[in-house]
């Protein structure tokens, strides 16, 4: 209850000692004091500020602040969040456990379509090219496309073609061509297999690490180049891969004098 005391009622009142009606002077400070949770609300709505003014005691001072602080404890929590994926890290060292030796995909005919030549002048031409199922397609795949044409093999329908893969590599797949499985067999494994199935007169290995990988031997590309070699009982010549001599034009005289050896060359006649 409000009293409205004059000068004179006041004087009186303090000569009695009666000071519990006495209008204390610093009751009034708690007004000022509400600007300071004025202007907290005033960050967070402006058009909230007149209204606690106006009611100093109104509810809203303290409801409208614990919303922001609420929001930002709920944003900081979802933070956390993307830690699941660490997760997915583990799971592409699974995919690169396969390759840890020489691979070699099944022989194809380089031509299917030709009807000429002789079983007994078969070639087997061994080489780490990218794209096992189609071998003559590629930069790389028609340099050795015309490297058999050269010498006339395209009309053969003897002439093979597998291809090779060092451990951690990935076959591509042709331009143009969809992707195909490639049924890789262990090397050490798959080449006797290869040999008895297309019988060739001999055996033209390209690349050094692939003629290193087929023969089992650490010599310099010369001196693989340099020699004939025996892979269980079939003549086998060591020359350039097409893709280095697309890098070095200079070296595809020499390569061409590789492929007339190994066209010199016969099987030994059987005993």
């Amino acid at each position: 209850m409000a009293l409205n005391l004059d000068t004179r009622q006041r004087a009186m009142l303090q000569d009695m000692g009666i000071t519990i009606w006495w209008p204390k002077p610093a009751a009034v400070a708690p007004v000022p004091a509400a600007p300071p949770a004025v202007a907290v609300v005033a960050v967070a709505d402006p058009v909230a500020a007149p209204a606690v003014a106006v009611h100093p005691a109104a509810p809203q001072v303290p409801t409208a602040a614990p919303t922001p602080v609420a929001s930002a404890v709920a944003v900081a929590a979802a933070a956390p969040a993307p830690q699941p994926r660490a997760q997915a890290v583990p799971a592409p060292a699974a995919e690169a456990a396969p390759a840890t030796a020489w691979r070699m995909a099944p022989a194809v005919l380089a031509y299917p379509q030709a009807s000429g030549g002789s079983a007994d002048d078969g070639w087997l031409v061994i080489w780490e090219g990218p794209h096992p199922g189609a071998p003559l397609t590629g930069d790389s795949g028609k340099l050795l496309d015309n490297m058999l044409r050269a010498l006339r093999l395209h009309h053969s329908a003897h002439i093979w073609i597998a291809g090779v893969q060092r451990p951690g590599s990935e076959a591509l797949s042709a331009a143009g061509l969809a992707a195909e499985a490639v049924d890789w067999q262990p090397l050490e494994q798959s080449l006797p297999h290869c040999l008895q199935h297309t019988r060739p007169a001999r055996v033209l290995v390209l690349g050094l690490h692939a003629a290193r990988a087929v023969l089992g031997s650490e010599e310099a590309l010369g001196r693989l180049r340099a020699q004939v070699h025996q892979l269980h009982g079939t003549p086998a010549v060591v020359s350039y891969d097409p893709a280095y001599l697309l890098r070095s034009p200079h070296a595809k005289p020499a390569a061409w004098a590789d492929l007339c050896r190994a066209h010199a060359l016969r099987p030994p006649p059987a005993p």
